[in-house]
C-alpha cells in the first residue's frame, strides 16, 4: 500500500473556500505598503487557468489602479463598458492641474483623462488618491494648443470629477503634504463611512461652513499641513459625524499639530460611540486633557498614543484607561530639547504594570516603549514578560510607532 502523503490541489478545495481565498488575496494586495499605491498585479491570477478566471474575475475585477496616464489611456481604449460598471475601488495618480475656465467658457478642463475614466466606472464607491509621480500626461503638447488662452490651475478634485461625482462611500487621500486639496471641492462627503486626508487641506473657495457629514464613522488625519483644523474643531470640520473611530498622525515636521481643544471635541461629541483611538506624534497635549478623555469614553475598545513630553507629565493618565480597553499602545519620548521627565515616566511604567498587565478582565495586546534605563532597573523588563506569559497577555516591548505611521 502506498503511504507516500498526497499532495492536495487548490482547485479540490471547496468552491466556497476559494472564493474567500480570492478575497483574502485582494485585500493583501490592497494594502498600501511605504505610501506606495498598489499595482493591478492581482490580475495575473485571472491568467492560470480558465476555471480560476471565472470564478476570480467578480471578485478582482471589482478593483483597478490607474498610475499614470498611460494606464488610464489603455484602460479608456480597451476596456469594455461591462468591464467598467464592475470597478467599485480604484486607487489612482491624481495630476490635480485643469484649465480653468474662460469668459465664454466657465467650466474647468481637466489636463489628464482620469475623469473620463472615472465617470465610466458608475458603480464605483471607494477611491483612493495617490501622489502623481509619473510625469506629465502624454498628450500634453495636443493640449496646450487646444487650450492656448486658458491658464493652467490646481483644482484636486475638479480634475477627477469636473462635473458629476459619484457618492462615494470611502475615500482617502495617500499624498504628499505640499498637495493642496479643495476638500469637498467636487465631492459630496454625505454618504462617506469612511476618510482619510493627507496633503495641505483648504475650505473650497466661497464655503464658510464646513459640509455635513451624516454617514461618518471612521477618520484619520496624517501629514495634514495648512491651518484649516488649527482653526477649527473635529466636531465643526465634520458636522453630523458619529465616528467610531478616530487617527491623528502628524508626519511632517511642519504638520498640524493636535492640541487640547480637539481632543476635549473628540471626547466632547464622540464619548458614547468612540472605540478606537490612534495618536501618534503628540508633543502638543497635556497629560491632564489626556486623563480627562479617557475618562469621557466609556466604549474604547483600541488606544494607541505615541507622545513626545516637552515639560509636562503631571497626569498618570494610564491609570485612566476604559475598563473596555483590550489593545494599549504607549511610546514615550522626549523632545530633543526637553528635560527627561524620569520620574513621571517611572509612574507610568508602575501603573502599567498594576492597571494594564495585572488587570482583570486581562488586556489581549499591549504595546509599550520607554527609555532603556527604565525597562532594565529592577528587572522592570523581565517581570513584565513573565507577567505576560502566565496571564496569556500578548506582549510587545520596543518601538512600533514608525509601522503604525506606515499602517494607517
Amino acid at each position: 500500500m502506498d503511504s507516500t502523503p498526497q499532495q492536495s490541489d487548490f482547485l479540490d478545495l471547496p468552491v466556497e473556500l476559494r472564493l474567500v481565498i480570492y478575497e483574502q488575496f485582494l485585500v493583501d494586495h490592497q494594502q498600501v505598503r511605504r505610501k506606495t499605491q498598489p499595482s493591478n498585479a492581482h490580475i495575473r491570477l485571472l491568467y492560470t487557468c480558465r476555471q480560476i478566471a471565472q470564478e476570480a474575475a467578480p471578485v478582482l475585477r471589482r478593483y483597478i489602479s490607474l498610475l499614470h496616464e498611460r494606464q488610464i489611456q489603455t484602460f479608456l481604449l480597451h476596456a469594455p463598458p461591462s468591464l467598467c460598471t464592475q470597478v467599485e475601488w480604484a486607487d489612482v495618480a491624481n495630476d490635480g492641474r485643469v484649465f480653468r475656465g474662460g469668459e465664454t467658457d466657465q467650466e474647468d478642463k481637466p489636463l489628464s483623462s482620469l475623469h473620463v475614466a472615472l465617470d465610466r466606472m458608475t458603480a464605483l464607491r471607494r477611491l483612493r488618491v495617490f501622489q502623481c509621480r509619473q510625469g506629465l500626461p502624454i498628450n500634453l503638447q495636443n493640449t496646450m494648443s487646444l487650450h492656448r488662452s486658458r491658464r493652467l490651475g490646481l483644482r484636486f478634485e475638479r480634475a477627477m470629477f469636473p462635473r458629476n461625482a459619484p457618492a462615494l462611500q470611502m475615500y482617502e487621500l495617500h499624498i504628499s503634504p505640499e498637495t493642496r486639496v479643495e476638500l469637498f471641492d467636487a465631492l459630496s462627503p454625505r454618504a462617506l463611512v469612511a476618510l482619510r486626508l493627507s496633503g495641505e487641506i483648504v475650505a473650497p473657495p466661497g464655503e464658510r461652513n464646513p459640509m455635513p457629514v451624516p454617514a461618518l464613522r471612521h477618520l484619520t488625519l496624517h501629514g495634514i499641513t495648512g491651518n484649516f483644523f488649527d482653526r477649527h474643531t473635529v466636531d465643526e470640520c465634520f458636522p453630523g459625524a458619529r465616528l467610531q473611530s478616530f487617527a491623528y498622525a502628524l508626519g511632517h515636521r511642519l504638520g498640524f499639530e493636535l492640541r487640547n481643544h480637539h481632543l476635549d471635541s473628540l471626547a466632547a461629541v464622540y464619548g458614547n460611540s468612540l472605540r478606537e483611538l490612534v495618536l501618534l506624534g503628540c508633543s502638543r497635549l497635556s497629560s491632564t486633557n489626556i486623563s480627562r478623555c479617557l475618562e469621557s469614553l466609556p466604549v474604547l475598545e483600541y488606544f494607541a498614543l505615541h507622545l513626545v513630553t516637552v515639560d509636562e507629565l503631571r497626569s498618570n493618565f494610564v491609570l485612566s484607561l476604559p475598563p473596555k480597553l483590550t489593545v494599549f499602545k504607549l511610546q514615550v519620548i522626549n523632545a530633543w530639547y526637553a528635560i527627561a521627565l524620569k520620574e513621571e515616566e517611572r509612574g507610568l511604567c508602575d501603573a502599567i504594570e498594576t492597571a494594564v498587565l495585572l488587570r482583570e478582565p486581562r488586556y489581549r495586546h499591549v504595546c509599550v516603549c520607554f527609555r532603556t534605563q527604565l525597562m532594565t532597573e529592577d528587572g522592570r523588563r523581565d517581570r513584565w514578560e513573565n507577567i505576560a506569559r502566565d496571564r496569556g497577555v500578548n506582549l510587545e516591548i520596543g518601538p512600533w510607532e514608525s509601522r503604525m505611521m506606515d499602517e494607517i
